[in-house]
């Protein structure tokens, strides 16, 4: 939005029945230039309809799991096969739950439609999200089923050992009950979708989702298939370079590799590709431009939740519209705030401190 189109779009938020000829002087402008303004709102999909509705009334909507994280993290190097001591704890999880939280940390409307079951579980999460004013009146309640669990291990510096998940109450968001909330989704300026869905549920929700811009997080190698076959319909995705790799039928060995995929992913018809490299940064291109990132000089604590934290920053700046490198560089620093954080979740995650790490790690360069 230029300047002027925001000033017109928050009074048109605080009065969506407001007269042109009252905006023209509140603003100090002529009439014919308010309705110029306004059509270029519409057109962009911030306004619409009578009485000039905003987008910004319907929440953004995350699709997908929602689990409790049971981690354990061994004091000293790990020895396979044998027990090892070091520390455990519970924590709520999963991808699309932890996208919603960031994303409503961000200060962003947000709306979670997942599965739980009817236990404590279950419960813990439902009471976090309102806690977090997450809108989860849309997600499923699944009687004599257990909700999702993920088990995972941390070496002494924090990096992944192994993890074992058990997410079988996520497939009853199947497209029998995701077809009654496709008309109310479509009212998101985007949504985002998380590759724990079964592959009927993403191909239809990308199928019937034509209304609003979709964000794919494709989660691992493995589950990112299940989104192969209509990777067209979105308009941004995120991957790693593994799952970018199977995606793609290609190693991604050289920054020459990392740039043929992106275009890849642009010929099929995405608007806006990610590529997180670990320690080597961040890719990013869309049809007008594409950069390297480096990544932040940072010793991680913890390096689960970061791409979550990523996701949610990239949805962002894409509803702040962004300019691409800032774009980045916000994704980059909810990361970094997480990887600095113990927890999946930084409870210190908030535009202000995503802000501040950004300026930290930019003058440290």
């Amino acid at each position: 939005m230029t300047e002027r189109e925001k000033q017109i779009y928050e009074l048109i938020e605080k009065d969506p029945m407001i007269s042109q000829a009252e905006i023209a002087r509140l603003l100090k402008i002529t009439r014919t230039s308010v309705a110029v303004h306004i059509s270029n709102l519409m057109k962009k999909g911030n306004i619409k309809g009578k009485g000039y509705i905003t987008r910004s009334e319907h929440p953004i909507t995350v699709i997908g799991g929602a689990n409790i994280d049971i981690q354990g993290q061994a004091e000293s190097q790990i020895i396979m096969k044998d027990s090892n001591p070091g520390y455990l704890k519970t924590s709520l999880g999963g991808v699309a739950r932890n996208i919603a939280e960031n994303m409503a940390l961000l200060g962003l409307p947000t709306r979670l439609i997942t599965a739980v079951g009817q236990d404590i579980n279950g419960r813990m999460i439902k009471e976090n999200a309102l806690l977090h004013k997450i809108d989860m009146d849309d997600s499923l309640i699944v009687a004599n089923k257990k909700t999702s669990t993920y088990l995972y291990v941390l070496d002494e510096q924090g990096e992944m050992v192994v993890a074992i998940s058990d997410m079988k109450v996520t497939d009853f968001l199947d497209t029998t009950f995701l077809s009654t909330k496709t008309q109310k989704i479509n009212k998101s300026a985007y949504t985002v979708l998380d590759a724990n869905l079964l592959v009927d549920s993403l191909q239809y929700l990308a199928e019937h989702l034509n209304e609003t811009k979709l964000i794919l997080d494709t989660v691992s190698a493995k589950k990112s298939l299940r989104a192969k076959d209509v990777l067209h319909r979105f308009y941004a995705i995120k991957s790693n370079r593994t799952e970018a790799e199977v995606l793609l039928d290609m190693k991604l060995n050289s920054k020459t590799d990392i740039k043929i995929a992106g275009a890849k992913f642009l010929e099929m018809g995405i608007k806006k590709v990610i590529i997180t490299l670990g320690q080597d940064g961040v890719y990013y291109t869309d049809n007008s431009t594409s950069f390297f990132r480096n990544s932040f000089n940072l010793t991680p604590i913890n390096v689960t939740g970061a791409g979550d934290a990523f996701t949610a920053g990239l949805v962002y700046g894409l509803t702040h519209n962004l300019e691409s490198k800032n774009l980045i560089d916000f994704c980059m620093g909810a990361s970094a705030i997480t990887l600095l954080s113990p927890y999946t979740i930084a409870s210190s995650m908030s535009e202000t401190t995503v802000l501040e790490t950004i300026q930290k790690y930019s003058l440290l360069k």
